[in-house]
Protein backbone atom coordinates (compact mmCIF):
# COMPACT_ATOMS: atom_id res chain seq x y z
CA UNK A 1 0.00 0.00 0.00
CA UNK A 2 1.37 3.59 -0.62
CA UNK A 3 1.67 6.11 2.11
CA UNK A 4 2.43 9.67 2.13
CA UNK A 5 5.19 10.16 4.99
CA UNK A 6 6.00 13.45 6.65
CA UNK A 7 9.25 15.03 6.58
CA UNK A 8 9.38 14.89 10.31
CA UNK A 9 9.61 11.40 12.16
CA UNK A 10 13.09 10.98 12.45
CA UNK A 11 13.90 11.28 16.19
CA UNK A 12 17.69 10.76 17.66
CA UNK A 13 18.29 9.14 20.80
CA UNK A 14 16.49 11.32 23.29
CA UNK A 15 13.10 12.25 22.68
CA UNK A 16 11.23 12.32 25.94
CA UNK A 17 11.33 13.16 29.92
CA UNK A 18 10.12 9.87 31.49
CA UNK A 19 9.50 11.53 34.69
CA UNK A 20 7.12 14.36 33.36
CA UNK A 21 3.42 14.11 33.56
CA UNK A 22 1.31 14.10 30.49
CA UNK A 23 3.62 12.10 28.05
CA UNK A 24 2.26 9.77 25.38
CA UNK A 25 2.63 6.04 25.62
CA UNK A 26 5.06 4.54 23.49
CA UNK A 27 2.63 2.37 20.69
CA UNK A 28 3.73 -0.83 18.98
CA UNK A 29 5.17 -1.43 16.58
CA UNK A 30 7.47 1.51 17.23
CA UNK A 31 8.21 4.20 14.53
CA UNK A 32 4.62 4.34 13.38
CA UNK A 33 3.28 7.66 11.73
CA UNK A 34 -0.13 6.83 10.93
CA UNK A 35 -1.71 6.73 14.29
CA UNK A 36 -4.34 9.23 15.41
CA UNK A 37 -2.24 11.44 15.28
CA UNK A 38 -1.63 11.76 11.82
CA UNK A 39 -4.73 10.02 10.19
CA UNK A 40 -3.87 12.35 7.28
CA UNK A 41 -0.04 12.03 6.58
CA UNK A 42 -0.39 14.49 3.88
CA UNK A 43 -1.80 17.21 6.27
CA UNK A 44 1.65 17.40 8.11
CA UNK A 45 3.68 17.14 4.89
CA UNK A 46 5.70 20.27 3.71
CA UNK A 47 4.17 21.42 0.26
CA UNK A 48 6.69 20.74 -1.60
CA UNK A 49 7.68 17.57 0.12
CA UNK A 50 7.85 14.25 -2.91
CA UNK A 51 5.43 10.96 -2.35
CA UNK A 52 7.24 8.29 -0.81
CA UNK A 53 6.40 4.87 -1.32
CA UNK A 54 6.87 2.41 1.58
CA UNK A 55 5.64 1.32 4.90
CA UNK A 56 3.38 3.88 6.93
CA UNK A 57 6.55 4.14 9.90
CA UNK A 58 9.99 5.93 10.17
CA UNK A 59 11.85 3.68 7.55
CA UNK A 60 10.10 4.99 4.74
CA UNK A 61 11.51 8.30 6.46
CA UNK A 62 14.93 6.85 6.27
CA UNK A 63 14.90 6.39 2.66
CA UNK A 64 16.38 9.66 2.28
CA UNK A 65 17.09 10.84 5.62
CA UNK A 66 19.89 8.46 6.38
CA UNK A 67 22.42 9.05 8.52
CA UNK A 68 25.97 10.14 8.41
CA UNK A 69 27.76 9.96 4.76
CA UNK A 70 25.08 7.79 3.54
CA UNK A 71 22.80 11.02 3.48
CA UNK A 72 20.75 11.98 0.28
CA UNK A 73 19.23 15.29 2.61
CA UNK A 74 20.28 17.42 5.59
CA UNK A 75 19.62 14.71 8.21
CA UNK A 76 20.86 17.18 11.35
CA UNK A 77 18.49 19.43 10.55
CA UNK A 78 15.83 16.96 9.71
CA UNK A 79 16.39 15.39 13.44
CA UNK A 80 16.61 18.35 15.16
CA UNK A 81 13.05 19.69 13.49
CA UNK A 82 10.91 16.31 14.49
CA UNK A 83 12.81 16.16 17.96
CA UNK A 84 11.67 19.50 18.60
CA UNK A 85 8.11 19.22 17.47
CA UNK A 86 7.21 15.87 18.71
CA UNK A 87 9.28 16.48 22.02
CA UNK A 88 8.35 19.78 23.14
CA UNK A 89 4.76 19.73 22.21
CA UNK A 90 3.74 16.09 22.19
CA UNK A 91 6.10 14.66 24.30
CA UNK A 92 6.48 11.65 22.91
CA UNK A 93 8.21 8.59 24.76
CA UNK A 94 11.65 7.44 22.97
CA UNK A 95 10.09 3.94 22.45
CA UNK A 96 7.52 5.93 20.00
CA UNK A 97 9.91 5.41 17.44
CA UNK A 98 13.08 3.90 18.62
CA UNK A 99 13.63 0.26 19.60
CA UNK A 100 15.52 -0.07 22.84
CA UNK A 101 16.61 -2.69 24.46
CA UNK A 102 18.41 -1.65 28.11
CA UNK A 103 22.01 -2.99 27.74
CA UNK A 104 21.55 -4.17 24.36
CA UNK A 105 20.37 -1.66 21.52
CA UNK A 106 19.17 1.92 20.39
CA UNK A 107 17.58 1.50 17.03
CA UNK A 108 15.26 2.65 14.64
CA UNK A 109 13.24 0.51 13.00
CA UNK A 110 15.61 -1.05 9.44
CA UNK A 111 18.68 0.84 11.07
CA UNK A 112 21.68 -0.44 12.71
CA UNK A 113 22.01 0.04 16.68
CA UNK A 114 23.81 3.47 17.35
CA UNK A 115 24.87 2.30 21.23
CA UNK A 116 23.58 0.45 24.10
CA UNK A 117 22.16 2.11 26.19
CA UNK A 118 22.05 1.39 30.08
CA UNK A 119 19.35 2.43 32.93
CA UNK A 120 22.07 5.76 33.30
CA UNK A 121 21.66 6.61 29.88
CA UNK A 122 17.75 6.29 29.81
CA UNK A 123 17.38 8.79 32.62
CA UNK A 124 19.58 11.49 31.69
CA UNK A 125 18.78 11.85 28.08
CA UNK A 126 15.64 13.10 28.23
CA UNK A 127 16.57 15.43 30.64
CA UNK A 128 19.89 16.86 28.56
CA UNK A 129 16.93 16.77 25.52
CA UNK A 130 14.77 18.78 27.30
CA UNK A 131 17.57 21.37 27.99
CA UNK A 132 18.24 21.03 24.42
CA UNK A 133 14.96 21.98 23.19
CA UNK A 134 13.61 24.70 25.73
CA UNK A 135 16.51 26.53 28.10
CA UNK A 136 18.16 29.51 28.57
CA UNK A 137 21.70 27.97 27.81
CA UNK A 138 23.58 27.40 24.82
CA UNK A 139 21.87 24.21 23.76
CA UNK A 140 18.97 25.76 22.67
CA UNK A 141 21.13 28.54 21.03
CA UNK A 142 21.92 25.74 18.74
CA UNK A 143 18.34 24.25 18.87
CA UNK A 144 17.17 27.43 17.46
CA UNK A 145 19.16 27.04 14.33
CA UNK A 146 18.36 23.36 13.66
CA UNK A 147 21.41 22.05 15.14
CA UNK A 148 20.64 18.19 16.74
CA UNK A 149 22.57 16.78 19.18
CA UNK A 150 24.21 14.42 16.22
CA UNK A 151 26.13 17.56 15.14
CA UNK A 152 27.94 17.84 18.01
CA UNK A 153 28.36 14.55 19.34
CA UNK A 154 28.45 11.79 15.83
CA UNK A 155 25.97 9.28 15.24
CA UNK A 156 25.99 7.72 17.99
CA UNK A 157 23.99 7.53 21.49
CA UNK A 158 25.85 10.19 23.86
CA UNK A 159 27.13 8.95 27.01
CA UNK A 160 26.91 10.62 29.90
CA UNK A 161 29.38 13.70 30.25
CA UNK A 162 30.09 13.31 26.58
CA UNK A 163 31.82 16.56 25.47
CA UNK A 164 32.91 17.86 22.12
CA UNK A 165 36.37 18.47 21.48
CA UNK A 166 37.36 21.67 19.81
CA UNK A 167 37.84 19.87 16.47
CA UNK A 168 33.90 19.94 16.22
CA UNK A 169 32.89 23.30 17.34
CA UNK A 170 35.91 24.27 14.44
CA UNK A 171 33.58 22.83 11.72
CA UNK A 172 31.27 25.34 12.03
CA UNK A 173 32.59 28.07 13.49
CA UNK A 174 35.76 28.12 12.42
CA UNK A 175 39.42 28.58 13.56
CA UNK A 176 40.26 30.96 16.81
CA UNK A 177 42.11 32.86 14.33
CA UNK A 178 38.51 33.49 12.30
CA UNK A 179 36.49 33.83 15.74
CA UNK A 180 38.92 36.81 17.25
CA UNK A 181 37.90 38.40 14.21
CA UNK A 182 34.39 37.96 14.85
CA UNK A 183 34.79 39.06 18.87
CA UNK A 184 37.12 42.50 19.15
CA UNK A 185 37.55 42.77 23.09
CA UNK A 186 35.22 45.47 24.32
CA UNK A 187 37.01 48.72 25.38
CA UNK A 188 40.12 47.41 24.01
CA UNK A 189 41.31 45.11 21.55
CA UNK A 190 43.23 43.11 24.14
CA UNK A 191 40.20 41.90 25.48
CA UNK A 192 39.32 39.17 23.01
CA UNK A 193 38.60 35.60 24.04
CA UNK A 194 39.28 33.80 21.05
CA UNK A 195 42.88 35.63 21.09
CA UNK A 196 44.11 35.04 25.04
CA UNK A 197 47.09 35.17 26.13
CA UNK A 198 46.60 31.57 27.08
CA UNK A 199 46.64 30.22 23.12
CA UNK A 200 44.47 27.62 22.34
CA UNK A 201 42.04 26.97 25.18
CA UNK A 202 39.35 24.38 24.99
CA UNK A 203 36.36 26.13 23.89
CA UNK A 204 34.11 24.60 26.99
CA UNK A 205 35.74 26.51 29.39
CA UNK A 206 33.93 28.96 28.17
CA UNK A 207 30.88 27.38 26.21
CA UNK A 208 28.91 24.90 28.10
CA UNK A 209 26.15 23.44 26.26
CA UNK A 210 23.69 22.28 29.20
CA UNK A 211 24.55 24.70 31.85
CA UNK A 212 25.14 28.72 31.89
CA UNK A 213 28.45 29.68 29.60
CA UNK A 214 31.09 31.37 31.50
CA UNK A 215 33.76 33.76 30.69
CA UNK A 216 36.83 32.07 31.99
CA UNK A 217 39.05 35.17 31.41
CA UNK A 218 37.43 36.96 34.00
CA UNK A 219 38.06 34.34 36.81
CA UNK A 220 41.64 36.13 36.99
CA UNK A 221 40.41 39.52 34.93
CA UNK A 222 37.93 41.60 36.32
CA UNK A 223 37.53 44.14 33.17
CA UNK A 224 34.58 44.16 31.21
CA UNK A 225 33.85 41.82 28.28
CA UNK A 226 31.47 41.32 25.93
CA UNK A 227 27.92 38.86 26.74
CA UNK A 228 29.00 35.47 26.32
CA UNK A 229 25.56 33.36 24.70
CA UNK A 230 24.05 30.99 26.82
CA UNK A 231 25.64 32.68 29.95
CA UNK A 232 23.83 33.76 32.87
CA UNK A 233 20.50 35.93 32.42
Amino acid sequence: MKRIIPHCFLFLAASVIPLMSGIVAAQEPPGKCATECHTDMRTVLPEKHMIVEGEDNISSCMQCHLPSSETRRDTHVFSAKVHKKHFSEKKLECSYCHIIDVGKSFSLPGRESIGVPDEQTMKFLPEITAEWAKSPFLATIHAKKDVACSSCHGDKLPVLDDKPENAVCFKCHGSYEQLAEKTPGKDHISRNPHASHLGVVNCRLCHKAHEASITYCLDCHKFEMNPIPGGKQ
